[in-house]
């Protein structure tokens, strides 16, 4: 079943903004498609609480 999800690209990664419930190594087929974001420093602190290994999912609503 197709789900949209919601990604930072940085540094030619894709950082979902809440946790997949999909296998590791699993296939998967991407459409891009820019979002303009309202909150660029709510995503950035997601992502460093993401980097120093905390699953912030729940802290942030986007």
């Amino acid at each position: 079943m197709p789900e949209e999800i919601v990604a930072i690209y940085r540094g030619d990664v894709i950082i979902p903004l809440k946790k997949l419930n999909i296998p590791s190594g699993s296939r998967i087929k991407l459409l891009i498609e820019k979002v303009d974001t309202k909150e660029p420093l709510k995503e950035l602190g997601y992502l460093k609480l993401l980097h120093e290994g905390e699953d912030a999912g729940e802290l942030f609503e986007f």
